[in-house]
């Protein structure tokens, strides 16, 4: 989702800015401004928004990852348990976190299972944009056992850093969201879930 070229709006706003606040506000390094970065929806802590590889500043649409699943492979040992969206709890404090992705991953196998990617995708319902991106959590999940992965504002231990510039943030409307974990060499699960109007909630 975008109005602009990332390279188009960065030279923009770079025109307007003093030389001082130029050289020191992009954040990420990506050639993009800070003050840039919600305007493209993307994260100005992160060079490559939507984990594809690609630059932000260079990458043609910075939050629509191309599908990195592949088709086939040995059935899969793990799966998708619950997948969360909103009314999200704090497992240590007992209480109501803020609405974020939670995604728990059940590993039915005898060894512990690591290397795995998460692509997940957000559709808005009123305007239709898409967001996709691409993650390797590096959360291990026990054999026999299962984990819980966060995007949130990444700052608790295991938790990884989500784009605070995504519609799933800035959008009031709902949305549908998709969720495909896929280890090297099997199967890929997926699951879905729908977010409600209103956009994300913050803990009472």
């Amino acid at each position: 989702m975008k109005t602009l070229t990332p390279a188009l709006a960065a030279l923009m706003l770079m025109g307007t800015l003093t030389p001082a606040l130029a050289a020191d506000a992009d954040t990420d390094g990506d050639g993009i401004p800070d003050i840039s970065e919600p305007l493209l929806h993307t994260d100005p802590m992160n060079p490559d928004t939507d984990g594809d590889g690609v630059n932000d500043l260079a990458d043609g649409e910075p939050v629509n990852a191309p599908s990195p699943i592949t088709a086939g492979g040995a059935q899969a040992t793990y799966r998708i348990g619950e997948l969360l969206v909103e009314n999200n709890v704090d497992p240590v404090a007992h209480k109501d976190a803020p609405d974020h992705l939670e995604v728990q991953v059940f590993n039915d196998g005898a060894a512990d299972l690591t290397g795995y990617t998460l692509f997940y995708r957000f559709t808005d319902n009123d305007s239709g944009a898409t967001e996709a991106y691409i993650v390797h959590p590096g959360v291990t999940i026990p054999a026999g056992g299962a984990a819980r992965i966060h995007l949130d504002d990444g700052t608790q231990m295991g938790h990884l850093r989500a784009n605070p510039n995504s519609i799933y943030v800035t959008s009031m409307a709902g949305k549908h969201v998709t969720a495909t974990v896929q280890a090297p060499g099997m199967a890929a699960v997926t699951a879905t879930v729908e977010k409600d109007p209103g956009g994300a909630e913050q803990a009472d």
